[in-house]
């Protein structure tokens, strides 16, 4: 599903295969992991896990769907059983780190659908061209 999403690189693709693969680990205390499934195939994904050195906040490090099932209601759904979740981990503030490329307009519009707001950008963090656009949300 991942490799199918357009806007994500091959190095995202990885990124992301690497941290999904470490929530679904036994022991995992970092990552947390809620998938759609439909019929017998994964059709959406959330990762997250609790911010290093702080009290009550989580980054959510990936949120996917399938392409063909974007604008459906399963990441909406995700999101909010991601924050669901975090709410009963004592979770008080959600970060979220996106591309300020056009490529992800529709990633920034996602999360301000869903009251999250821009609190920082950094200008041409990824690479020339490209901010980092961090989006949080008080629960």
């Amino acid at each position: 599903m991942l490799r199918r999403i357009p806007s994500f690189t091959p190095d995202e693709v990885a990124c992301a295969r690497e941290v999904f693969g470490l929530a679904a680990k036994s022991g995992n205390r970092d990552y947390v992991a809620l998938v759609a499934v439909a019929g017998a195939r994964v059709v959406g994904a959330v990762a997250y896990g609790q911010t290093p050195m702080t009290v009550g906040t989580y980054d959510l490090y990936w949120i996917a769907c399938e392409p063909a099932l974007q604008r459906r209601g399963v990441g909406g759904t995700l999101l909010r059983a991601a924050e669901a979740d975090l709410r009963l981990r004592g979770g008080r503030l959600v970060r979220v780190e996106t591309s300020g490329t056009q490529a992800y307009q529709a990633t920034r519009a996602f999360y301000q659908h869903f009251q999250y707001r821009e609190t920082a950008r950094l200008s041409e963090f990824y690479r020339p061209g490209d901010d980092l656009v961090i989006f949080t949300k008080r629960l």
